[in-house]
Parts: structure tokens; sequence; C-alpha cells
């Protein structure tokens, strides 16, 4: 038989609370000092803890950016249930997913930290196929929405929703190369083109697909 305490909810609330401080510390030190540059003990020293109390939550460096990068996309799946929740204007519902993920970016710390994780993709194996995962789930969510709104499944589909998935991600770069661009004017630019992309009549429809 197993001896060993059950964990309380109270244990596991505070570990939860330690995660949680040791991924803010993280991502401020990402922002501030690029991934490589950032240590186990400057992340420590951030979060107001030894390193040893790190790694008691994370293996490394890489798990912590996982842990961030899981920590988004829950963020996402919990926008995108609402989004499909609602079953309505297929246009609208496009522009409530661009809205949304150009919010979570739209402060310069965030759109640095976005940024050096897809340069750590590039050339790091395992953060690479953590970013292609979540990818791959955010397509999946914008599939689910364009299926449902009579979208045919083929080529073509997969072509409109990486177009779709660029437009909304090039928020990013753009607002690096022009802090000036407003967030309402990109958005009011992508609907013309998310009209064009979902086939959709001047108006929109919720079978516009």
């Amino acid at each position: 038989m197993d001896s060993a305490e059950p964990v309380t909810t109270t244990e596991l609330s505070k570990a939860e609370l330690r995660r949680a401080q040791v991924l803010d510390a993280a991502a401020k030190c990402f922002n501030n000092e690029g991934f490589h540059s950032a240590s186990m003990s400057s992340i420590a020293a951030e979060a107001g803890m030894s390193v040893g109390q790190i790694y008691r939550y994370f293996e490394n460096k890489e798990a912590v950016i996982a842990a961030i990068v899981e920590q988004k996309l829950a963020e996402w799946a919990k926008r995108m249930a609402e989004v499909r929740a609602r079953n309505g204007d297929l246009l609208e519902e496009m522009m409530e997913v661009a809205r949304f993920h150009i919010e979570k970016v739209v402060a310069p710390e965030q759109a640095a930290l976005s940024l050096e994780f897809l340069a750590e993709a590039a050339r790091n194996p395992r953060i690479g196929e953590i970013v292609r995962v979540v990818d791959g789930v955010m397509r999946g969510h914008l599939k689910d929405v364009l299926l449902r709104n009579g979208a045919v499944d083929d080529d073509k589909l997969e072509a409109r929703i990486d177009m779709i998935a660029m437009l909304i991600d090039g928020w990013v770069v753009r607002g690096v190369k022009n802090p000036r661009l407003k967030k309402e004017d990109y958005l009011d630019a992508l609907r013309p083109l998310f009209e064009i992309l979902l086939h959709c009549p001047q108006g929109g429809g919720a079978t516009c697909a």
C-alpha cells in the first residue's frame, strides 16, 4: 500500500501559484534578455525564489517556455470555445478571433516575447515542435468554425486558413516595425480581406463560406 500522504487542495494551490510566479518572472526575463541570455538564476531572482525552487516545478528553460506557450494556448482555446458557441455571423466571428489575438500582443513586451519564441523555434527542435503543435491546434479551431459555417474541406480551405492566420499573426511583426499602427485601423483593414478569404458577400452571413 502506498503510504504517501495525499496532496491537499491547499498544497496544490500553493504549487500552482508558485508555477504562475515562475512563468510571470520567466516571461519578463525572456522579454528583457532574450531566451538564450536569460538564465535560471535570473528567472529565480525575478521570481524572488531560489534556483532550487525553480527546478522543483520545471526541469529546464525549455520546460518553462513550453508552459508559457501552453498557457497562451489555453487562453486561445477558451476564446475559440466562446466564438463557436455563438453560432453567428462567420465574418464577425473571425473578426473577434483577430481582435482577441491582437489585444494579447498589443503591448510591445508581448510582441517581443512572441518573436522571441518564434526565433527560438527556428533553431531549437523541441521548441519548434511545441510551436507547431500550438499552431496546429489554432488552425484546427479556425477550421472547425469554417466547416460549421458551410466551408468545403479541401486544399483551398487549408490555404485560406493559413492566409487568415498570416493576416492575424502579422500584427506582431507590423507592430514592431510600425509602432504607430493603430489596432482599430488594422482590424478595419482586415475586414474586407476576410470577406474575400471567407467568400463572404458584403455584410457577411452565417453560411458565407
